[in-house]
């Protein structure tokens, strides 16, 4: 996100053309997180939490003159020119930079000192408030039942044989809107289920077969999370294939259910 700008300005000033000054920032609750390389500068980067954007700061005089990083909790020097007159606009900027993942909405406060030794008298504190909000979009999801085809015997007549595909599409209805999220499938009956075959509900009674889920023509682990950042709102289908497996128990006939639950947690 390009930067949030705060303008003050001197004026009145007496020769020399050039006076030093003294900059102090303070933003108490961010952490350093690394330096970022942007628009020519090499910024140190800040952050409130490990969901938090990173933060650089940057001082300068006016759009288009050099521009000064800043550190937080040490003074940098920056030197102000008036030799077009006397007076001098600066720029206090903020950057935001994504950390290409799910991040959460924070407010941080600080200031900035500014002290000017050729005007002692002059020194001012300019208070700071950021606020980075990520409107989370949600979707309605459709529930789905689908009904595999009954098979025969011969067809799951041995462990780990498989029989009855049939493609599961979960709806997401987005409208306009465009999703971002991180999901992930899990076994309804089974929490702490990794693997892709659903635990049978009440009212099974087959035995030696079990309901599968592939994702993209995989096995499915369970819990196991992806993201999706389709980039356009819509209607986005989420497509599983379920299908019968054989297990190693006894192979006897009846119905058989399983049950998924597709998490989205949206950012």
């Amino acid at each position: 996100m390009d930067y949030g700008t705060g303008i003050a300005n001197y004026g009145g000033c007496s020769a020399p053309s050039h006076h030093d000054m003294a900059l102090l920032l303070d933003m108490p609750g961010l952490r350093p997180a690394g330096s970022i390389t942007y628009d020519g500068m090499t910024l140190p980067v800040y952050d409130v939490a490990d969901d938090s954007p990173l933060i650089g700061f940057v001082f300068m005089q006016v759009v288009g003159w050099p521009a000064q990083p800043l550190t937080l909790g040490s003074t940098t020097p920056y030197v102000m020119d008036v030799s077009g007159g006397d007076k001098a606009d600066f720029n206090f900027r903020a950057y935001a930079f994504s950390r290409r993942t799910p991040m959460r909405t924070y407010e941080m406060s600080g200031s900035l000192r500014i002290d000017t030794p050729d005007f002692p008298a002059q020194g001012i504190t300019i208070p700071i408030r950021i606020q980075l909000n990520f409107p989370h979009v949600t979707c309605p999801l459709q529930d789905t039942a689908e009904n595999l085809r009954d098979v025969d015997f011969a067809e799951l007549s041995t462990p780990g044989s498989t029989a009855g595909e049939k493609v599961v599409a979960i709806r997401m209805d987005c409208g306009t809107s465009v999703p971002r999220a991180r999901m992930s499938l899990h076994d309804a009956a089974d929490a702490g289920n990794t693997g892709s075959q659903l635990t049978p509900v009440a009212g099974s009674d087959a035995g030696g077969v079990r309901v599968q889920l592939l994702r993209a023509g995989s096995e499915v682990r369970f819990g196991q999370q992806w993201d999706f950042d389709p980039g356009v709102g819509g209607v986005h289908n989420h497509e599983f294939t379920a299908r019968y497996i054989r297990t190693s128990d006894a192979l006897t006939p009846g119905v058989i259910t399983g049950e998924a639950v597709l998490n989205v947690d949206y950012w």
